[in-house]
């Protein structure tokens, strides 16, 4: 310690400075990271009333909490685990940047946890699910309709009842085998579709064909139809 009194000591970290090899905090953050700035009150004990976000949103790349929970709740909401947040993040980043909403935002993530959502799903190799008629999701896709709020499904009553109807008899196979109901349609309607089904059937999940890895193998327990469509077929075979 003596040996130091009065005297220059070369700091530890002087060449790497010197030379340019030393390493910020700017260095070790990656790039595509998600950057988390904090907003101070500048009023002593205030309470916040209200947040203006939108000249936040309003630069690319940029998630804002409230953005990012809506999404995680739509996530949880239909069980899907939300352990993988890098991807979550990263996908999330990239829909708003495309202009998505926050439903086309959260199907887009989805369809990046696709791993996720099989092993969630999947049972020893399997997916035992129930699908929809080409026909039928054809229907669907035609009572999507655009407003002011974004786009939501306006299924006719007749359609929607022949849905319901059969998807009871449905479930009784999966409570049969001691399966978790699983819907499995196309990635356009499923976000919608999922919306509408479980207001009557709450435990049921639907998944797309986009979330589910090629590794597993898709068993069909059963497929609902048009049965009005089928009904008008046999009816001009049999005139």
């Amino acid at each position: 310690m003596s040996k130091s009194v009065g005297k220059s000591v070369v700091r530890v970290d002087a060449y790497e400075k010197a030379t340019g090899r030393a390493k910020y905090m700017d260095d070790l953050c990656d790039r595509s990271a998600l950057i988390a700035k904090i907003c101070h009150s500048t009023i002593a004990h205030g309470f916040v009333k209200s947040i203006e976000t939108g000249l936040a949103e309003a630069i690319p790349g940029v998630v804002t909490y409230a953005t990012l929970e809506k999404v995680l709740r739509n996530l949880l909401r239909e069980g899907v685990p939300i352990k993988d947040l890098g991807i979550i993040l990263e996908t999330l980043v990239d829909s708003l940047s495309q202009g998505r909403d926050i439903d086309a935002a959260t199907e887009q993530v989805r369809g990046a946890l696709a791993r996720t959502i099989t092993r969630r799903f999947c049972e020893d190799g399997q997916l035992r699910v129930v699908t929809l008629d080409a026909e039928v999701e054809k229907k669907i896709i035609a009572s999507l309709t655009r407003n002011e709020q974004g786009v939501y499904l306006a299924m006719g009553p007749d359609l929607m009842q022949q849905i319901v109807g059969q998807l009871a008899e449905q479930m009784r196979k999966f409570s049969d085998l001691s399966q978790t109901p699983i819907i499995l349609v196309s990635q356009v309607i499923r976000g919608y579709f999922s919306k509408m089904i479980t207001q009557f059937y709450p435990n049921v999940y639907v998944l797309s064909f986009n979330e589910i890895t090629n590794t597993v193998q898709i068993q069909a327990l059963g497929n609902i139809t048009d049965q009005t469509a089928a009904q008008a077929q046999r009816r001009a075979v049999n005139a």
